[in-house]
């Protein structure tokens, strides 16, 4: 009788953590885009910064142009976030200091071609063709 119990417990423990990494994927979402910041410079198109804290910061010149520069001004894995180019977007991912309570699919991306974040890299990926 025990058993069924435990099991129930596990289960429950589970979906309850599946919910909180849903959560924790909306709040990182949500602080992506209050760190955005685009303005157009002459002679240089559009450029974005991304800041996350004093911790994170990218930078996105000419977003979308012909001369797009991605630079990263602070990032480093050993911090709670940082940032990495994965498959042409710019992914912002949990660093080892980091909580350990998120899937593997935790992050955003940044598009250089468009400045936004997106969700996922198959969203972002589909802004660059």
């Amino acid at each position: 009788m025990r058993q069924p119990s435990i099991v129930l417990t596990v289960m429950l423990s589970f979906a309850g953590s599946s919910v909180n990494a849903a959560q924790l994927e909306d709040q990182l979402f949500a602080r992506a885009i209050a760190a955005t910041k685009c303005e157009q410079i002459p002679n240089n198109g559009r450029y974005c910064t991304y800041r996350f804290g004093e911790a994170l910061e990218i930078g996105i010149k000419d977003v979308g142009g012909t001369d797009t520069v991605v630079g990263f001004h602070h990032s480093n894995i050993k911090n709670d976030l940082y940032a990495v180019f994965y498959f042409g977007c710019v992914a912002v991912v949990p660093g080892k200091a980091h909580p350990h309570n998120y899937d593997q699919d935790y992050g955003v991306f940044i598009s250089p071609m468009t400045g936004l974040i997106y969700k996922t890299r198959k969203e972002c990926g589909a802004t660059l063709k």
